[in-house]
């Protein structure tokens, strides 16, 4: 199987509909960014905020932080990420406010649902199963407004509206935004569904598992 995966053609529907207006501003979330030290990580507003207040500035409707960025010290307070040095984001962040409702891309079947607690993680998470063309592989969504609209096994059409964004505690205490990743099937069966950034050390294997997220989002 070889990624980024080619869909042959199949029809992608925006994920937050006709939401999103003109080209997004870039976020800088890397270590070579200065500001990134000023954001208060256990304060949700005050660093919801400061997010929105540089979007606002940017003249820009809604920005993204990239996939496969070093965010070294934007994860500082991240102990077992800093920790294990996974360091590298697999995730498209799209940043958008709070409640902004989002759409499937593919058919899919609900995977995995849940809400993690702990400060700097998901909070509210949905796992979409996709089949396309006997290709199977995952779309992961993370800090979600919870309780979940769906549940595990439920199947949604694409374009069909499956949740939103979340705040403070169903965002992990990160600013409004989602985690867009794509996993794959060799991801799941290794234990890496939960995984969020990954190590120097994996890099190489990074497609296999990971594989752009680029592809499933359209605007």
């Amino acid at each position: 199987m070889y990624y980024p995966l080619n869909l042959n053609g199949v029809p992608i529907h925006p994920l937050f509909g006709d939401f999103l207006k003109g080209k997004p501003h870039i976020f800088d979330f890397s270590s070579n960014n200065p500001k990134v030290l000023e954001y208060n990580l256990f304060d949700f507003k005050e660093f919801n905020d400061m997010i929105f207040e540089e979007l606002d500035a940017s003249s820009h409707q809604w920005g993204i932080g990239k996939y496969m960025e070093e965010r070294k010290t934007f994860l500082r307070n991240c102990t077992n990420i800093i920790e294990e040095k996974r360091y590298y984001h697999l995730g498209l962040d799209i940043v958008v406010p709070y409640n902004t409702p989002m759409f499937s891309p593919l058919d899919a079947e609900v995977y995995k649902t849940g809400k993690e607690t702990t400060v700097g993680n998901y909070g509210g998470y949905i796992i979409l199963k996709h089949d396309i063309n006997d290709v199977v592989f995952y779309s992961f969504y993370g800090h979600l407004k919870t309780p979940h609209l769906f549940n595990l096994g439920d199947k949604i059409k694409a374009g069909q509206a499956f949740a939103h964004i979340g705040q403070e505690s169903d965002s992990g205490g990160w600013f409004c935004h989602v985690h867009l990743q794509i996993l794959t099937q060799e991801a799941i069966d290794t234990g890496y569904t939960d995984w969020g950034y990954i190590s120097p050390e994996l890099l190489p294997k990074v497609e296999t598992y990971f594989p752009s997220p680029y592809f499933l989002f359209k605007y």
